[in-house]
Protein backbone atom coordinates (compact mmCIF):
# COMPACT_ATOMS: atom_id res chain seq x y z
CA UNK A 1 0.00 0.00 0.00
CA UNK A 2 1.03 3.93 -0.69
CA UNK A 3 -0.13 6.70 1.13
CA UNK A 4 -0.15 8.62 -2.23
CA UNK A 5 2.41 11.11 -2.67
CA UNK A 6 3.44 10.68 1.39
CA UNK A 7 6.27 13.15 2.46
CA UNK A 8 7.12 14.39 -0.85
CA UNK A 9 3.94 16.76 -0.47
CA UNK A 10 4.27 18.36 2.80
CA UNK A 11 7.36 19.45 4.56
CA UNK A 12 8.25 22.90 3.78
CA UNK A 13 5.93 24.91 6.91
CA UNK A 14 9.43 25.70 8.72
CA UNK A 15 11.10 26.93 5.14
CA UNK A 16 8.45 29.42 4.87
CA UNK A 17 9.00 30.43 8.45
CA UNK A 18 12.77 31.08 8.99
CA UNK A 19 15.42 33.05 7.68
CA UNK A 20 18.86 32.55 6.58
CA UNK A 21 21.57 34.00 9.31
CA UNK A 22 24.09 33.36 11.72
CA UNK A 23 23.32 31.92 15.49
CA UNK A 24 24.55 33.84 17.96
CA UNK A 25 27.50 31.73 18.54
CA UNK A 26 31.71 32.74 19.52
CA UNK A 27 32.97 36.18 18.62
CA UNK A 28 34.69 36.59 15.69
CA UNK A 29 38.57 36.51 15.85
CA UNK A 30 40.47 39.36 14.34
CA UNK A 31 42.22 39.93 11.38
CA UNK A 32 42.11 37.56 8.28
CA UNK A 33 40.14 34.76 8.18
CA UNK A 34 41.84 30.95 7.92
CA UNK A 35 43.02 29.56 4.88
CA UNK A 36 41.96 25.91 4.37
CA UNK A 37 43.27 23.97 0.74
CA UNK A 38 40.65 21.52 -0.46
CA UNK A 39 41.45 18.99 -3.79
CA UNK A 40 40.32 21.76 -5.80
CA UNK A 41 41.54 24.98 -4.38
CA UNK A 42 41.89 27.02 -1.15
CA UNK A 43 39.53 28.30 0.76
CA UNK A 44 39.21 31.31 3.22
CA UNK A 45 36.21 31.22 5.88
CA UNK A 46 35.59 33.01 9.21
CA UNK A 47 37.10 32.37 12.70
CA UNK A 48 36.55 32.71 16.29
CA UNK A 49 38.41 33.86 19.24
CA UNK A 50 37.56 30.48 20.27
CA UNK A 51 39.11 28.96 18.19
CA UNK A 52 36.47 27.43 16.15
CA UNK A 53 36.18 28.47 12.50
CA UNK A 54 33.12 28.07 9.51
CA UNK A 55 33.42 27.48 6.06
CA UNK A 56 30.16 28.28 4.06
CA UNK A 57 29.10 27.82 0.62
CA UNK A 58 31.97 25.94 -0.98
CA UNK A 59 31.19 24.69 -4.02
CA UNK A 60 31.40 20.95 -4.51
CA UNK A 61 30.14 20.82 -7.79
CA UNK A 62 30.37 22.33 -11.23
CA UNK A 63 27.33 24.37 -11.93
CA UNK A 64 24.88 21.87 -12.99
CA UNK A 65 23.12 24.46 -15.81
CA UNK A 66 23.35 24.33 -19.63
CA UNK A 67 24.51 20.55 -20.77
CA UNK A 68 24.98 19.54 -17.28
CA UNK A 69 21.58 19.82 -16.29
CA UNK A 70 19.66 16.38 -15.45
CA UNK A 71 22.83 14.53 -15.97
CA UNK A 72 24.87 13.31 -12.96
CA UNK A 73 27.04 15.82 -11.45
CA UNK A 74 30.66 17.24 -11.73
CA UNK A 75 33.81 18.17 -9.69
CA UNK A 76 33.58 21.92 -9.88
CA UNK A 77 36.75 23.21 -11.76
CA UNK A 78 39.81 24.07 -9.93
CA UNK A 79 40.95 27.35 -8.47
CA UNK A 80 44.47 28.78 -7.33
CA UNK A 81 43.75 31.86 -4.99
CA UNK A 82 42.26 31.55 -2.03
CA UNK A 83 38.12 31.18 -2.83
CA UNK A 84 35.87 33.50 0.04
CA UNK A 85 33.97 31.02 1.76
CA UNK A 86 32.26 33.78 4.41
CA UNK A 87 28.83 33.56 3.10
CA UNK A 88 26.24 31.08 2.27
CA UNK A 89 25.89 29.35 -1.24
CA UNK A 90 22.82 30.08 -3.40
CA UNK A 91 19.61 28.51 -2.92
CA UNK A 92 18.74 26.03 -5.33
CA UNK A 93 15.49 26.75 -6.93
CA UNK A 94 12.20 26.12 -5.79
CA UNK A 95 8.61 26.61 -5.31
CA UNK A 96 6.57 28.68 -2.33
CA UNK A 97 4.92 26.17 -0.59
CA UNK A 98 0.95 27.47 -1.50
CA UNK A 99 1.39 29.85 -4.09
CA UNK A 100 3.50 27.81 -6.07
CA UNK A 101 5.88 31.07 -7.47
CA UNK A 102 9.03 30.64 -7.59
CA UNK A 103 10.85 31.79 -4.72
CA UNK A 104 12.92 34.89 -5.20
CA UNK A 105 16.85 34.49 -5.10
CA UNK A 106 17.53 31.33 -6.33
CA UNK A 107 19.77 29.74 -8.53
CA UNK A 108 20.70 26.62 -10.31
CA UNK A 109 24.32 26.76 -9.46
CA UNK A 110 23.54 26.01 -5.98
CA UNK A 111 25.81 23.01 -5.24
CA UNK A 112 27.69 24.18 -2.20
CA UNK A 113 28.29 23.01 1.45
CA UNK A 114 29.34 24.43 4.83
CA UNK A 115 31.73 23.26 7.17
CA UNK A 116 31.81 23.96 10.76
CA UNK A 117 34.67 22.77 12.63
CA UNK A 118 35.40 23.00 17.01
CA UNK A 119 39.29 23.63 15.49
CA UNK A 120 41.39 23.20 12.21
CA UNK A 121 44.15 21.62 13.57
CA UNK A 122 43.10 19.52 16.59
CA UNK A 123 45.04 17.11 18.67
CA UNK A 124 42.66 14.32 17.40
CA UNK A 125 40.82 14.43 14.44
CA UNK A 126 36.88 15.13 15.53
CA UNK A 127 33.82 12.96 14.60
CA UNK A 128 31.84 13.90 11.39
CA UNK A 129 28.83 15.36 10.99
CA UNK A 130 26.81 16.01 7.57
CA UNK A 131 23.75 17.29 7.77
CA UNK A 132 20.90 16.83 5.01
CA UNK A 133 17.85 19.28 4.77
CA UNK A 134 14.65 18.55 4.24
CA UNK A 135 12.12 19.96 2.47
CA UNK A 136 10.19 16.76 0.42
CA UNK A 137 12.32 17.01 -2.27
CA UNK A 138 11.28 19.99 -3.61
CA UNK A 139 12.02 22.99 -1.03
CA UNK A 140 15.04 24.00 1.34
CA UNK A 141 18.34 25.14 1.82
CA UNK A 142 20.95 25.20 4.22
CA UNK A 143 21.14 28.62 4.61
CA UNK A 144 17.85 28.12 6.62
CA UNK A 145 18.96 29.48 10.38
CA UNK A 146 17.85 26.40 11.78
CA UNK A 147 20.38 24.36 9.89
CA UNK A 148 23.43 26.08 11.42
CA UNK A 149 25.95 24.24 12.69
CA UNK A 150 27.95 26.18 14.94
CA UNK A 151 26.54 24.95 18.56
CA UNK A 152 26.65 21.58 17.52
CA UNK A 153 30.05 21.69 16.38
CA UNK A 154 30.92 22.82 19.50
CA UNK A 155 30.02 19.99 21.19
CA UNK A 156 33.33 18.06 19.73
CA UNK A 157 32.13 17.26 16.12
CA UNK A 158 32.70 18.76 12.42
CA UNK A 159 29.00 19.49 11.27
CA UNK A 160 29.07 19.80 7.29
CA UNK A 161 25.79 20.31 5.59
CA UNK A 162 25.13 20.89 1.82
CA UNK A 163 22.54 21.77 -0.73
CA UNK A 164 21.07 19.58 -3.76
CA UNK A 165 18.93 19.80 -6.44
CA UNK A 166 15.32 19.80 -6.17
CA UNK A 167 11.95 19.36 -7.85
CA UNK A 168 12.07 18.87 -11.27
CA UNK A 169 15.78 19.88 -11.33
CA UNK A 170 16.54 17.38 -9.22
CA UNK A 171 14.09 14.16 -9.78
CA UNK A 172 12.66 14.67 -13.01
CA UNK A 173 12.73 10.74 -14.51
CA UNK A 174 12.17 11.12 -18.67
CA UNK A 175 12.63 7.97 -21.98
CA UNK A 176 14.46 10.87 -23.55
CA UNK A 177 16.65 11.54 -20.28
CA UNK A 178 17.03 7.81 -19.47
CA UNK A 179 18.11 7.41 -23.41
CA UNK A 180 20.85 9.74 -23.02
CA UNK A 181 22.37 8.34 -19.85
CA UNK A 182 24.76 6.06 -19.67
CA UNK A 183 23.69 4.21 -17.32
CA UNK A 184 20.23 4.24 -18.83
CA UNK A 185 18.37 5.52 -15.85
CA UNK A 186 17.28 9.27 -14.72
CA UNK A 187 15.89 10.75 -11.84
CA UNK A 188 17.84 10.68 -8.98
CA UNK A 189 20.36 13.87 -9.48
CA UNK A 190 19.68 15.27 -6.12
CA UNK A 191 20.60 11.64 -4.62
CA UNK A 192 23.78 11.96 -6.77
CA UNK A 193 24.41 15.29 -5.61
CA UNK A 194 24.28 14.07 -1.93
CA UNK A 195 26.80 11.51 -2.71
CA UNK A 196 29.02 13.87 -4.57
CA UNK A 197 29.17 15.71 -1.05
CA UNK A 198 29.78 12.66 0.81
CA UNK A 199 32.78 12.22 -1.84
CA UNK A 200 34.05 15.41 -0.93
CA UNK A 201 33.98 15.18 2.95
CA UNK A 202 35.98 12.16 2.21
CA UNK A 203 38.53 14.11 0.47
CA UNK A 204 38.85 17.06 2.01
CA UNK A 205 37.46 17.24 5.58
CA UNK A 206 40.75 16.00 7.24
CA UNK A 207 41.58 19.38 6.37
CA UNK A 208 39.45 20.79 8.36
CA UNK A 209 40.33 18.83 11.45
CA UNK A 210 37.31 16.02 10.57
CA UNK A 211 38.16 13.04 10.60
CA UNK A 212 37.67 10.82 7.15
CA UNK A 213 37.18 7.40 9.01
CA UNK A 214 34.44 8.67 11.03
CA UNK A 215 31.39 10.13 9.38
CA UNK A 216 27.59 10.00 10.23
CA UNK A 217 24.79 11.69 8.00
CA UNK A 218 21.97 12.51 9.43
CA UNK A 219 18.85 14.61 8.47
CA UNK A 220 15.00 15.32 9.18
CA UNK A 221 12.08 13.70 7.15
CA UNK A 222 13.61 13.98 3.47
CA UNK A 223 16.82 14.66 4.59
CA UNK A 224 15.85 11.39 7.03
CA UNK A 225 14.71 9.81 4.06
CA UNK A 226 17.75 10.27 1.95
CA UNK A 227 19.91 9.06 4.85
CA UNK A 228 17.88 5.80 4.55
CA UNK A 229 18.39 6.04 0.48
CA UNK A 230 21.80 6.69 0.48
CA UNK A 231 22.19 3.65 2.59
CA UNK A 232 20.55 1.37 0.60
CA UNK A 233 22.42 2.93 -2.46
CA UNK A 234 25.86 0.56 -3.60
CA UNK A 235 27.24 3.28 -4.77
CA UNK A 236 27.62 5.30 -1.65
CA UNK A 237 28.38 2.47 0.56
CA UNK A 238 31.55 3.46 2.58
CA UNK A 239 31.66 7.21 2.76
CA UNK A 240 29.80 7.05 5.76
CA UNK A 241 29.86 4.84 9.13
CA UNK A 242 26.59 5.68 11.15
CA UNK A 243 23.10 6.94 10.60
CA UNK A 244 20.90 9.60 12.11
CA UNK A 245 17.57 9.24 10.79
CA UNK A 246 14.92 11.68 12.34
CA UNK A 247 11.76 11.50 11.13
CA UNK A 248 11.47 9.99 7.88
CA UNK A 249 12.76 6.42 6.52
CA UNK A 250 12.90 5.32 2.67
CA UNK A 251 10.28 2.25 3.03
CA UNK A 252 7.47 4.34 1.38
CA UNK A 253 9.68 5.63 -1.16
CA UNK A 254 10.62 5.79 -4.49
CA UNK A 255 8.51 5.82 -7.94
CA UNK A 256 9.68 2.98 -10.64
CA UNK A 257 11.21 4.72 -13.12
CA UNK A 258 9.78 2.61 -16.16
CA UNK A 259 5.39 1.87 -16.30
CA UNK A 260 5.28 -0.73 -12.92
CA UNK A 261 2.12 -2.44 -14.78
CA UNK A 262 0.19 -1.96 -11.45
CA UNK A 263 -3.24 0.00 -11.86
CA UNK A 264 -3.19 3.21 -11.00
CA UNK A 265 0.22 3.54 -10.11
CA UNK A 266 2.49 6.08 -12.45
CA UNK A 267 5.58 5.68 -13.32
CA UNK A 268 8.38 8.78 -13.33
CA UNK A 269 8.99 8.70 -17.18
CA UNK A 270 4.97 8.89 -17.71
CA UNK A 271 5.07 11.86 -15.29
CA UNK A 272 8.05 12.95 -16.69
CA UNK A 273 6.06 12.91 -20.11
CA UNK A 274 3.12 14.56 -18.67
CA UNK A 275 5.12 17.42 -17.74
CA UNK A 276 7.09 17.69 -20.76
CA UNK A 277 4.27 17.97 -22.96
CA UNK A 278 2.62 20.67 -20.07
CA UNK A 279 6.04 22.86 -21.41
CA UNK A 280 5.57 22.27 -24.91
CA UNK A 281 8.70 20.10 -25.28
CA UNK A 282 7.56 16.76 -27.17
CA UNK A 283 9.33 14.78 -29.91
CA UNK A 284 12.84 13.79 -30.59
CA UNK A 285 14.49 16.34 -29.33
CA UNK A 286 12.40 16.80 -26.03
CA UNK A 287 15.80 16.77 -24.12
CA UNK A 288 17.41 19.51 -25.80
CA UNK A 289 13.77 21.59 -25.40
CA UNK A 290 13.70 20.70 -21.77
CA UNK A 291 17.15 22.07 -21.46
CA UNK A 292 16.69 25.62 -23.00
CA UNK A 293 13.71 25.94 -20.13
CA UNK A 294 14.34 28.48 -17.90
CA UNK A 295 14.07 27.77 -13.90
CA UNK A 296 11.21 29.63 -13.67
CA UNK A 297 8.73 27.69 -16.53
CA UNK A 298 9.85 24.67 -15.31
CA UNK A 299 8.94 25.92 -11.55
CA UNK A 300 5.62 26.73 -13.11
CA UNK A 301 5.04 23.73 -14.72
CA UNK A 302 5.58 22.21 -11.08
CA UNK A 303 3.10 24.00 -9.70
CA UNK A 304 2.34 24.51 -5.40
CA UNK A 305 4.92 22.40 -3.20
CA UNK A 306 2.31 21.80 -0.74
CA UNK A 307 -1.48 20.47 -1.24
CA UNK A 308 -2.37 18.27 1.90
CA UNK A 309 -5.06 16.39 0.80
CA UNK A 310 -5.12 16.67 -3.20
CA UNK A 311 -2.68 14.46 -5.56
CA UNK A 312 -0.35 15.68 -7.66
CA UNK A 313 2.23 14.91 -9.41
CA UNK A 314 5.62 15.74 -7.41
CA UNK A 315 8.88 14.35 -7.96
CA UNK A 316 10.91 12.62 -5.53
CA UNK A 317 13.26 9.55 -5.34
CA UNK A 318 13.35 7.45 -8.04
CA UNK A 319 13.57 3.57 -8.22
CA UNK A 320 15.93 3.71 -11.56
CA UNK A 321 17.95 0.62 -11.55
CA UNK A 322 21.27 2.61 -11.44
CA UNK A 323 21.29 4.83 -7.96
CA UNK A 324 18.06 2.74 -6.43
CA UNK A 325 19.03 -0.60 -8.16
CA UNK A 326 15.61 -1.65 -6.57
CA UNK A 327 12.86 -0.73 -4.16
CA UNK A 328 14.19 0.65 -0.95
CA UNK A 329 12.04 -2.02 1.12
CA UNK A 330 12.93 -4.82 -1.10
CA UNK A 331 16.64 -3.68 -0.48
CA UNK A 332 16.26 -3.70 3.37
CA UNK A 333 14.52 -7.02 4.17
CA UNK A 334 16.99 -8.47 1.82
CA UNK A 335 19.87 -7.28 3.74
CA UNK A 336 21.18 -5.13 0.77
CA UNK A 337 22.43 -1.77 2.71
CA UNK A 338 25.42 -0.58 4.33
CA UNK A 339 25.57 -2.25 7.72
CA UNK A 340 25.98 0.66 9.53
CA UNK A 341 24.70 1.92 13.47
CA UNK A 342 21.34 3.71 13.42
CA UNK A 343 19.64 6.57 15.63
CA UNK A 344 16.56 6.88 14.38
CA UNK A 345 12.93 8.47 15.86
CA UNK A 346 10.14 10.24 15.59
CA UNK A 347 7.71 13.11 17.30
CA UNK A 348 4.77 12.55 19.13
CA UNK A 349 2.83 14.81 17.00
CA UNK A 350 4.42 14.55 13.11
CA UNK A 351 1.08 15.09 11.66
CA UNK A 352 0.01 18.24 12.88
CA UNK A 353 2.43 20.49 10.47
CA UNK A 354 1.12 18.52 7.68
CA UNK A 355 -2.71 19.70 8.47
CA UNK A 356 -1.97 23.19 9.30
CA UNK A 357 -4.07 24.88 6.66
CA UNK A 358 -6.88 21.59 5.76
CA UNK A 359 -10.38 21.91 6.70
CA UNK A 360 -10.83 18.86 8.30
CA UNK A 361 -13.54 19.59 10.63
CA UNK A 362 -16.67 17.18 9.54
CA UNK A 363 -16.24 13.65 9.79
CA UNK A 364 -17.35 13.56 5.78
CA UNK A 365 -14.02 15.79 5.17
CA UNK A 366 -12.43 13.44 7.40
CA UNK A 367 -13.67 10.31 5.38
CA UNK A 368 -13.13 12.10 1.77
CA UNK A 369 -9.66 12.92 2.64
CA UNK A 370 -8.63 9.57 3.86
CA UNK A 371 -9.94 8.17 0.34
CA UNK A 372 -7.94 10.23 -1.83
CA UNK A 373 -4.93 9.82 0.21
CA UNK A 374 -4.89 6.35 0.34
CA UNK A 375 -7.95 5.01 -1.78
CA UNK A 376 -7.12 1.29 -2.12
CA UNK A 377 -7.19 1.02 1.57
CA UNK A 378 -9.42 3.80 2.67
CA UNK A 379 -11.97 1.61 4.25
CA UNK A 380 -9.40 0.17 6.72
CA UNK A 381 -8.29 3.25 7.86
CA UNK A 382 -11.20 4.03 8.57
CA UNK A 383 -11.72 1.09 11.18
CA UNK A 384 -8.31 1.32 12.36
CA UNK A 385 -8.90 4.66 12.90
CA UNK A 386 -12.25 5.64 14.02
CA UNK A 387 -13.75 9.27 14.09
CA UNK A 388 -15.38 8.92 16.98
CA UNK A 389 -12.02 7.56 18.95
CA UNK A 390 -10.82 10.72 18.67
CA UNK A 391 -10.99 14.81 19.74
CA UNK A 392 -11.97 15.74 16.29
CA UNK A 393 -11.62 14.39 13.01
CA UNK A 394 -8.60 16.46 12.30
CA UNK A 395 -7.20 14.97 15.22
CA UNK A 396 -7.73 11.64 14.06
CA UNK A 397 -6.44 12.32 10.43
CA UNK A 398 -3.28 13.59 12.34
CA UNK A 399 -2.53 10.13 14.28
CA UNK A 400 -2.72 7.86 11.01
CA UNK A 401 -0.42 10.15 9.19
CA UNK A 402 2.19 10.38 12.07
CA UNK A 403 1.82 6.51 12.20
CA UNK A 404 1.44 5.89 8.77
CA UNK A 405 4.34 7.97 7.74
CA UNK A 406 6.49 7.88 10.45
CA UNK A 407 6.24 5.94 13.59
CA UNK A 408 5.55 1.92 11.99
CA UNK A 409 8.16 2.76 9.14
CA UNK A 410 10.47 3.92 11.83
CA UNK A 411 9.74 0.74 13.74
CA UNK A 412 9.66 -1.49 10.77
CA UNK A 413 13.27 0.00 9.71
CA UNK A 414 14.59 -0.13 13.38
CA UNK A 415 13.64 -3.81 13.56
CA UNK A 416 15.11 -4.57 9.93
CA UNK A 417 18.28 -3.24 10.84
CA UNK A 418 18.30 -4.43 14.53
CA UNK A 419 17.71 -8.24 13.35
CA UNK A 420 20.78 -7.76 10.83
CA UNK A 421 22.89 -7.20 13.80
CA UNK A 422 23.26 -3.37 14.06
CA UNK A 423 23.11 -1.31 16.70
CA UNK A 424 19.94 0.45 16.82
CA UNK A 425 18.47 3.33 19.17
CA UNK A 426 15.52 4.74 19.08
CA UNK A 427 13.50 8.01 20.41
CA UNK A 428 10.56 9.78 20.55
CA UNK A 429 10.18 13.31 20.74
CA UNK A 430 7.21 14.43 22.94
CA UNK A 431 8.38 18.08 24.44
CA UNK A 432 5.55 20.70 23.05
CA UNK A 433 7.82 24.01 22.11
CA UNK A 434 5.93 27.16 22.96
CA UNK A 435 8.41 29.70 22.28
CA UNK A 436 8.85 29.38 18.45
CA UNK A 437 6.39 31.18 16.68
CA UNK A 438 2.36 31.69 17.37
CA UNK A 439 1.68 30.00 14.58
CA UNK A 440 2.91 27.06 15.43
CA UNK A 441 1.96 27.03 19.38
CA UNK A 442 -1.21 24.47 19.29
CA UNK A 443 0.80 21.92 17.28
CA UNK A 444 2.22 20.23 19.99
CA UNK A 445 5.56 18.13 18.91
CA UNK A 446 5.30 18.97 15.89
CA UNK A 447 7.37 17.73 12.75
CA UNK A 448 11.02 19.55 13.11
CA UNK A 449 9.82 20.88 16.31
CA UNK A 450 12.93 18.85 17.62
CA UNK A 451 15.44 20.60 15.28
CA UNK A 452 16.02 23.72 17.21
CA UNK A 453 17.28 21.75 19.97
CA UNK A 454 19.49 19.50 17.53
CA UNK A 455 21.59 22.43 16.35
CA UNK A 456 20.87 24.01 20.02
CA UNK A 457 19.03 27.49 17.93
CA UNK A 458 20.78 30.33 19.21
CA UNK A 459 19.23 33.24 17.32
CA UNK A 460 16.25 34.24 15.87
CA UNK A 461 12.69 32.71 16.05
CA UNK A 462 13.96 29.48 16.96
CA UNK A 463 15.73 30.34 19.74
CA UNK A 464 15.66 28.13 22.56
CA UNK A 465 13.29 30.44 24.99
CA UNK A 466 13.94 29.01 28.17
CA UNK A 467 16.65 27.08 30.63
CA UNK A 468 14.78 23.83 30.54
CA UNK A 469 15.06 24.11 26.50
CA UNK A 470 18.52 24.70 26.53
CA UNK A 471 19.12 22.07 28.98
CA UNK A 472 17.52 19.82 26.94
CA UNK A 473 19.35 21.06 23.72
CA UNK A 474 22.28 19.89 25.62
CA UNK A 475 21.45 16.66 26.39
CA UNK A 476 20.12 15.88 23.00
CA UNK A 477 23.40 17.30 21.01
CA UNK A 478 25.17 15.26 23.66
CA UNK A 479 23.64 11.78 22.26
CA UNK A 480 23.65 12.93 18.83
CA UNK A 481 27.37 13.85 18.88
CA UNK A 482 28.47 10.88 21.18
CA UNK A 483 26.42 8.45 18.95
CA UNK A 484 28.58 10.38 15.95
CA UNK A 485 32.03 9.56 17.82
CA UNK A 486 31.32 5.90 19.14
CA UNK A 487 28.31 4.70 17.78
CA UNK A 488 26.47 4.53 21.43
CA UNK A 489 24.86 7.72 22.29
CA UNK A 490 25.45 7.06 26.27
CA UNK A 491 27.73 9.00 28.62
CA UNK A 492 28.76 9.41 31.82
CA UNK A 493 26.17 10.90 33.93
CA UNK A 494 23.56 11.15 31.04
CA UNK A 495 20.27 8.80 31.40
CA UNK A 496 20.84 5.37 29.90
CA UNK A 497 19.47 5.43 26.51
CA UNK A 498 19.06 1.87 26.03
CA UNK A 499 19.84 -0.42 22.55
CA UNK A 500 16.73 -0.91 20.52
CA UNK A 501 15.06 -4.66 20.86
CA UNK A 502 12.28 -6.34 18.99
CA UNK A 503 11.24 -7.35 22.47
CA UNK A 504 10.68 -4.55 24.35
CA UNK A 505 11.02 -1.98 21.79
CA UNK A 506 13.09 0.20 24.39
CA UNK A 507 13.28 4.08 23.34
CA UNK A 508 14.37 7.02 24.81
CA UNK A 509 11.36 9.69 25.62
CA UNK A 510 12.82 13.21 24.93
CA UNK A 511 11.33 15.89 27.07
CA UNK A 512 11.98 18.26 29.90
CA UNK A 513 12.48 15.11 31.79
CA UNK A 514 14.07 11.86 29.80
CA UNK A 515 12.95 8.31 30.33
CA UNK A 516 12.34 5.35 28.89
CA UNK A 517 9.54 4.50 26.71
CA UNK A 518 8.78 0.69 25.08
CA UNK A 519 6.72 -0.41 22.11
CA UNK A 520 5.52 3.29 20.56
CA UNK A 521 1.90 2.86 19.22
CA UNK A 522 2.12 -1.07 19.62
CA UNK A 523 -1.83 -1.70 18.59
CA UNK A 524 -1.98 0.82 15.62
CA UNK A 525 1.52 -0.26 13.77
CA UNK A 526 0.20 -4.15 13.97
CA UNK A 527 -2.77 -3.00 12.12
CA UNK A 528 -0.75 -1.36 9.71
CA UNK A 529 1.37 -4.09 9.04
CA UNK A 530 -0.91 -6.10 6.80
CA UNK A 531 -1.07 -2.92 4.58
CA UNK A 532 2.03 -2.58 3.87
CA UNK A 533 2.79 0.47 6.36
Amino acid sequence: MRLRHPLLTALACLALLTHCAHSKGPAPASGPGPVVTTHRGPVQGLAYTDGSAAFLGIPYAAPPTGARRWRAPEAPEAWTMPREATRFGNVCPQVEMFSGKRMEGTSEDCLSLNVWTPALQPANRAPVMVFIHGGGFTMGSTSMELYDGTALSHAGVVVVSMNYRLGALGFLGHPALTAESPNKASGNYGLMDQRLALQWVRDNIAAFGGDPGNVTIFGESAGAISTCLQMVSPGSWGLFHRVIAQSGTCYLTGAPLHDPGTPGEDSAEERGLRFAQDLGCTGEEVATCLRTKTPEELLAASGAALDLLKPHVVFGPIVDGDVLPVAPRQLLTEGRYAKVPLLLGTNKDEGTLFTLKAKLDTPEQYEEAMRVRAPEHAEALLRVYPVKDFASPKAAYNHMLRDALFICPARRLARTVAEHGQPVYAYHFTYEPKSFFGLLNNLGAFHAAELPFVFGAEKGRLTLGSDKERELSAKMMGYWSRFAARANPNGAGATEWPAYTREGEPHLVFNTTLERGDHLDQTHCDALEPLGL
